[in-house]
């Protein structure tokens, strides 16, 4: 017998998620405070607007995670045409800000569309996948449509520029490809396609190029383009294996630029050490390993995908900021999920969230003959009563 149930938020997804935020209050007011004091006139202004930024997200989340997945397989189209709209509508009307055209000023704060556009095309790509199988063994009829929205989409990023989004995009749709279904040969020659391709995309632009050379040897020029990589290891060195204690850390001190967005995992490793970062990294494994059990108890191919999608785009955008800040990757403008702050990227974490609570919440459970020869005799039970 089956079913249908709505199940609770899975409690270890929601207690990561919860215990990440709690984690992001804490450090983005130490890495903040003396910022904001000196930009706004008051060092609780960026506190104050992240507490607020929270509860927005959580309710989101919530909100999302109520819809059933059905629904999102309904809208899919329309909301990526909406999306293409916003990203074009960005390089018109946005505000540039450093050099960069991606986000809307809207009744004070700032909006990046990509952040809300993500979840989206993570649903478009599970849609297609889930839906179309018998066409994926033809590359004309098969992953053509797929590779020539994400090709717009990461167009329309570089133009921005947002070298970093499109990177993932490109990563995480490779992955969804993979597992489900495109042939091997299939992936393996847009891959080769793919190389040379963005090796000239990065050679084009002087920035790019400037921000690889550093990262091979930031020391090099430590006070041109190795400067953010310079000072967020010599954060990481600072705090050793316990740290120089909560709030007791210099780099934030004007040393290091956006302590308190991308590279707030330095703050974190020179205010609370190895261990610190350890127990970041742990709480966000919880997360992670929470989404990929998700994926892989779902009974329908577009939720599995998109479940799947959704967790590997927050493990890897988590991936790519630590690295980043520690000098494994190049240096990229890319939030770490839950932890620092940004309203776009927070409501957008928490959609990707709820997506996979949605997914979750929705499957029909199984109830076993046991339970429902119990259930039967206590309703006889009750008719004779």
């Amino acid at each position: 017998m089956v079913k249908v149930k709505h199940l609770p938020m899975d409690p270890m997804l929601l207690l990561s998620v919860l215990a990440l935020l709690s984690f992001s209050l804490i450090m983005v007011g130490s890495a903040s405070l003396d910022v904001a004091d000196v930009r706004y006139g008051s060092p609780w202004h960026i506190l104050v607007r992240w507490c607020f930024y929270i509860p927005v997200g959580l309710v989101v989340m919530w909100l999302v995670s109520r819809i059933q997945p059905s629904w999102w397989e309904v809208l899919v189209l329309p909301m990526l045409l909406l999306g293409f709209v916003l990203l074009i509508a960005v390089l018109v009307f946005g505000n540039s800000i450093n050099g960069a055209t991606r986000w809307f000023s809207v009744l004070g704060m700032t909006v990046q569309p990509i952040e809300l556009i993500k979840p989206i095309f993570i649903m478009y790509i599970a849609y297609y996948l889930a839906n179309f199988p018998d066409r994926l063994q033809s590359f004309a009829q098969g992953i053509m449509p797929m590779l020539l929205m994400l090709s717009v989409m990461v167009g329309l990023l570089l133009i921005q520029p947002d070298f970093g989004n499109a990177v993932l995009l490109l990563t995480v749709s490779f992955c969804l490809w993979f597992v489900g279904g495109v042939p091997f040969r299939h992936l393996l020659g847009l891959a080769m396609a793919a190389i040379p391709l963005l090796a000239v995309i990065v050679m084009a632009a002087p920035y790019r190029l400037a921000r690889l050379t550093s990262f091979v040897d930031p020391w090099a020029d430590r006070f041109g383009s190795g400067y953010q990589l310079v000072q967020s290891q010599i954060a990481f060195g600072v705090g050793g294996v316990t740290g120089a204690g909560l709030g007791q850390g210099v780099q934030k001190l004007f040393y290091l630029p956006e302590s308190f967005t991308d590279f707030i995992s330095a703050v974190i490793g020179e205010e609370l050490g190895l261990v610190g970062i350890l127990t970041l990294i742990l709480v966000f494994a919880m997360l992670c390993w929470r989404g990929f059990m998700i994926a892989k108890h779902a009974v329908k191919p577009f939720e599995r995908l998109l479940a799947l999608g959704c967790t590997l785009l927050l493990a890897l955008a988590f991936i790519i900021n630590l690295g980043a800040a520690m000098g494994i990757f190049p240096t990229k403008g890319m939030p770490m999920p839950f932890i620092s702050y940004g309203g776009s990227a927070l409501i957008g974490a928490c959609i990707l969230v709820g997506l996979i609570f949605s997914v979750q919440r929705h499957q029909p459970v199984k109830a076993s003959n046991k339970r429902v020869r119990r259930s039967e005799h206590v309703e006889h039970h009750e008719v004779i009563a």
